[in-house]
């Protein structure tokens, strides 16, 4: 029975964390970090580093495609768990995982913006 609890919980945990953004934004942003960013295997430092990109490096969001235009995405935000300031965006291309999307507080800051050519 305590078993059965303790992973009602962290299923509870795990998906109140993961959440789709309400909004769709353009599929493809850019890092707008000067120290780069990098891709880990689950949102959280805690994740696995699976490479590393350069500011102004393209990457592809993944998440819901939005029906009628193949340029936009519901993204796959999840905040972190140590710092409330903080989400992880999960992306598709250069290579899958999740990276560092914003830090909010007191100066917010968007480690990717949307791409324009």
């Amino acid at each position: 029975m305590q078993r059965l609890l303790i992973r009602a919980v962290f299923v509870f945990l795990l998906t109140a964390t993961l959440a789709f953004a309400d909004e769709p934004v353009t599929r493809l942003h850019k890092v707008n970090a000067p120290v780069g960013l990098i891709i880990r295997s689950k949102p959280g430092t805690d994740g696995k580093r699976l490479g590393s990109l350069e500011e102004g490096a393209k990457v592809t969001l993944a998440g819901k495609a939005v029906a009628g235009d193949k340029n936009q995405v519901v993204p796959v935000v999840s905040k972190d768990a140590q710092d409330p300031d903080a989400s992880w965006i999960q992306i598709s291309a250069p290579k899958a995982g999740y990276v560092l999307y914003r830090v909010g507080g007191a100066a917010p800051y968007d480690y990717l913006v949307p791409y324009s050519k």
